[in-house]
């Protein structure tokens, strides 16, 4: 007698498929959600698993990778029950992502019955651990470890990682030195979920983050346009690219030094004391024209709004005043004037 978990949202499809374990002589438990299957799991410990692919709340291919993920259900056989309408396409990643075998609907249950039969049979595994290594990288799939060597005399750290970070460093150290697309990362790491490009450039920051203790020796590139790669760093170009500031000073340095060396061997009568000194003055005084014409022209900042209101303001007032003056002004010149002309003809009126 085996236990076997059937992972089936239809409660018509699960109660048929219950009743025939049933009659097989297992012993059958349901669950209708990947959250109550992963109870269950928990639990109960079955022997085989019938597992939908599409369910309410996940997919059953996300429930698939955590099973392989897990030192204690990497073995466990697993069935996918295909969709009526599935193509060769869902049955292939099905396989792909550990799948014992795949029955696409409608199907005899019978049929059913008979293959999980086959997968019950008892097949030897050898008791070989799976490791990936990348450099000073090394991730233990049945233990679901990450190791990191980071000192010369080969110590390794644990870096700890959540669920989605592990997953998306896995598929790099599983695809090393390739460039992997936003599409190729959501459809293995999301498992094809409508999520947004976004994320994954979140996930990837995170990822960088829990590697610093690499950072010497492993870096995740951003290829421009293309997507993402894990590659060794380079700490030759990095020294290279530290030490070139430094290799600049000094050949500027080197060439302010040169430069007044040259100017004396080449031209010592032309470079007269006079001439030398008519020409720092009149260098100086275009600077300081320069310079003043450039503070001239600054605008004035003001960062406070209520030091700009009072300017405005302070603007306004002059500006009435201003025009205050102006209309004095221009009475005083009109009233001149008439003066003036009631003068000249009072002048002519006595001859």
């Amino acid at each position: 007698m085996a236990k076997v978990l059937i992972v089936e949202w239809d409660t018509v499809d699960a109660e048929v498929l219950w009743n025939e374990m049933r009659r097989a002589g297992h012993q059958p438990v349901a669950a209708f959600s990947v959250e109550r299957a992963n109870l269950m799991i928990e639990q109960d410990r079955p022997d085989a698993i019938l597992l939908r692919w599409k369910l309410p709340d996940a997919s059953g291919l996300s429930l698939l990778n955590d099973l392989r993920t897990r030192t204690a259900t990497s073995r466990v056989p697993v069935i996918v029950l295909g969709e009526p309408d599935a193509d060769e396409e869902e049955c292939i990643r099905a396989l792909e992502a550990g799948a014992d075998d795949y029955v696409r609907r409608p199907f005899g249950i019978r049929e059913v019955v008979a293959r999980v039969q086959v997968v019950l049979r008892p097949v030897p595994h050898p008791q070989v651990r799976r490791r990936a290594c990348v450099d000073a990288l090394t991730m233990d799939f049945d233990a679901r470890r990450v190791l990191a060597r980071t000192g010369a005399a080969g110590e390794q750290i644990e870096l700890r990682m959540a669920p989605t970070c592990y997953r998306l460093l896995r598929l790099f150290v599983e695809n090393p030195y390739e460039v992997l697309s936003r599409k190729d990362i959501i459809q293995h790491v999301w498992f094809g979920a409508a999520v947004k490009d976004g994320i994954v450039d979140v996930y990837i920051k995170s990822l960088r983050e829990a590697l610093e203790p690499l950072r010497k020796t492993l870096v995740i590139e951003t290829v421009r346009g293309a997507g993402f790669r894990l590659a060794t760093a380079a700490p030759a170009d990095a020294a290279h690219a530290a030490g070139a500031p430094a290799q600049l000073a000094m050949a500027a340095a080197v060439q302010q030094q040169a430069v007044p060396q040259t100017l004396h061997q080449t031209s010592p009568q032309v470079a007269s004391a006079p001439m030398l000194r008519r020409s720092a003055r009149r260098r100086a005084a275009t600077g300081e024209r320069a310079r003043t014409a450039g503070a001239a022209r600054q605008p004035t900042l003001v960062s406070d709004l209520g030091a700009a209101v009072e300017k405005i303001q302070h603007l306004q007032t002059l500006l009435q005043r201003k025009t205050e003056e102006n209309r004095v002004l221009r009475a005083a010149v009109e009233s001149g004037k008439a003066s003036l002309r009631y003068t000249s003809i009072r002048q002519k009126n006595k001859r």
